[in-house]
């Protein structure tokens, strides 16, 4: 059954035959195996774009999903979504991640859940975003990212095209090309252990068996490869 079909109606993925292929598959990998925590959950979603993933991780059993995202034509576009009993749990907010987890800090608001979802490569200050959910009391992170696949615990920085709603949002007014970190495994591992967080890697193979239509960039094996991994914070 394809969750996301209802996006084959919606431009601009009406404009990719693979568009839904791909979220239903990634869906399996990084919504669908925590129901059981998500299930009466506080969730944030960090970098949400046009609400996708709030949609799905309220209909998978949170009680409330807060999703920030940085452009504000990406939240007029869930307005496109299917109008269910799960939607009305989503708040969309424009704004920096960061300045809006420094304000939930400030204020004291706490989340179950933690959903960082193609932002994690998208950015410049990576422990920063982790130290950030560690203290707004998150239990368990789940991010999908992509992750260099050099040896070392290194950040290889990149420049990439803001407009492109897919990428790093400009830095400052006008910029044309934002600079953003690409961490490797290694490096992704370190930070989390230096927050007291475990980490445990999604296995795409095990996941998607032999079936790699639109899900390609699991399983490169030159430079870098798209992962899941999920955090969770020691006690």
């Amino acid at each position: 059954m394809s969750f996301f079909k209802f996006i084959e109606d919606i431009p601009p993925y009406s404009e990719n035959v693979d568009a839904a292929i791909r979220l239903d598959k990634r869906h399996r990998m990084i919504v669908e195996p925590f129901r059981g925590e998500l299930d009466g959950a506080r969730v944030l979603d960090l970098g949400a774009h046009d609400g996708r993933w709030s949609y799905a991780l309220a209909e998978a059993g949170a009680k409330e999903v807060v999703g920030i995202e940085a452009r504000s034509e990406l939240i007029a576009r869930f307005e496109q979504f299917p109008d269910t009993p799960w939607k009305a749990r989503v708040d969309l907010r424009l704004g920096d991640v960061f300045d809006a987890l420094e304000a939930f800090v400030a204020d004291g608001e706490e989340f179950d859940v933690v959903a960082v979802f193609g932002l994690y490569y998208h950015i410049m200050d990576h422990f920063r975003l982790l130290q950030l959910i560690r203290l707004v009391g998150a239990k368990l992170v789940i991010i999908d990212s992509e992750f260099m696949l050099i040896k070392n615990p290194m950040i290889q920085l990149v420049f990439e095209k803001t407009e492109t709603d897919l990428n790093a949002a400009p830095q400052i007014a006008g910029q044309e090309k934002a600079i953003i970190g690409v961490p490797s495994f290694r490096a992704m591992n370190a930070m989390a252990r230096a927050l007291d967080f475990d980490v445990i890697w999604g296995t795409a193979g095990q996941t998607f068996g032999q079936d790699r239509k639109g899900i390609q960039d699991y399983f490169r094996t030159e430079k870098m490869r798209r992962a899941a991994c999920v955090l969770t914070a020691r006690d």
